[in-house]
């Protein structure tokens, strides 16, 4: 999506025609073109992106159906930027950039459902092997476990599939229930203030086919964030685990970020009302609009917060 940039430089203000496309896997390719200090009106606008497409040979059919193009635009200049920035990091400062989102995802993605150990608690126990007083057994193993099951998917290099699932419901649930870990549930389960059910117990084996069926039809057809929403909704509504389906859909949710050539996301315990009204309008409506765009808000989000605190360290 080619788009307005406007920069500030002390008191000026720069214009530049600008786009960011995916080239393979995690390369991305940045274009920038200066075109003055002066923004330009709407039909100008329109002929000068048809000279930069054609100077630049830019292909722009990236197909997506829900996604607000705008947004999206500004979220891509945002990870050529950072993708930018890091390339002039050293590798250790690299290191720490992963440390930091895997104590960070840790967290939150455990908080949101009810552990009550801190962030700082966290990369205590991450870090130092510290455990934090007053905290029961399973909230520490749900917090070593999920920082086993985030490792597990980066390093994954097969498809969505059972077994992927089936893998990550074993690491999260280890020391915590071994008895159903890394099984399909064929019992009933409710969800706790939920105005929903989930599938019988005897229908999540069908109904978990029927998803998978569904991921692989429609995998290509739409924009990577919109997948990963829509994957996200479907995967919850079928509810396959007595325990964790939190947890597996946020840890499913960045392995197809990667795979697809995004940084992985971190949706945070404070946002925890708006997930979930977003997860249940698109439920309730099945339309998924308002989901995706708040995907790729929450994307564009950490992109932010990502560059904003490496300046302050470089």
């Amino acid at each position: 999506m080619v788009f307005l940039l406007k920069k500030k430089e002390g008191r000026s203000t720069y214009y530049y025609l600008a786009h960011n496309q995916r080239i393979s896997g995690k390369k991305w390719k940045s274009f920038r073109k200066y075109l003055g200090i002066t923004a330009p009106n709407n039909k100008e606008f329109e002929r000068l992106k048809k000279r930069f497409v054609e100077e630049f040979n830019i292909t722009l059919e990236t197909p997506f159906e829900y996604l607000d193009k705008e947004k999206l635009a500004k979220v891509d200049y945002l990870i050529g930027e950072f993708q930018d920035k890091i390339k002039k990091y050293p590798r250790i400062a690299l290191e720490k950039i992963e440390r930091d989102f895997t104590i960070k995802f840790t967290y939150n993605t455990n908080a949101i459902e009810g552990n009550q150990i801190s962030l700082i608690e966290t990369a205590a126990l991450l870090n130092k092997k510290i455990t934090p007083e007053g905290r029961s057994l399973r909230e520490i193993h749900e917090i070593t476990n999920t920082e086993k099951a985030l490792n597990y998917v980066k390093k994954y290099g097969g498809e969505l599939s059972k077994r992927l699932f089936c893998n990550l419901h074993k690491i999260i649930m280890e020391n915590i229930d071994e008895e159903t870990s890394g099984k399909l549930r064929d019992f009933d389960v409710a969800i706790q203030g939920a105005n929903w059910f989930p599938p019988r117990g005897k229908e999540v084996k069908k109904k978990f086919g029927e998803f998978m069926k569904w991921y692989k039809e429609n995998k290509n057809k739409y924009h990577p964030i919109e997948l990963v929403a829509i994957t996200h909704l479907k995967f919850i509504e079928v509810h396959p685990f007595g325990d964790g389906n939190g947890r597996i859909a946020r840890l499913m949710t960045n392995f197809l970020l990667m795979k697809k050539g995004y940084p992985p996301i971190n949706i945070k315990q404070k946002d925890t009302i708006e997930y979930v009204k977003v997860l249940q309008y698109g439920q309730n409506t099945q339309r998924f609009k308002e989901l995706c765009d708040w995907f790729l808000q929450k994307l564009g989000e950490g992109y932010v917060e990502s560059i904003a605190q490496k300046e302050e360290k470089h």
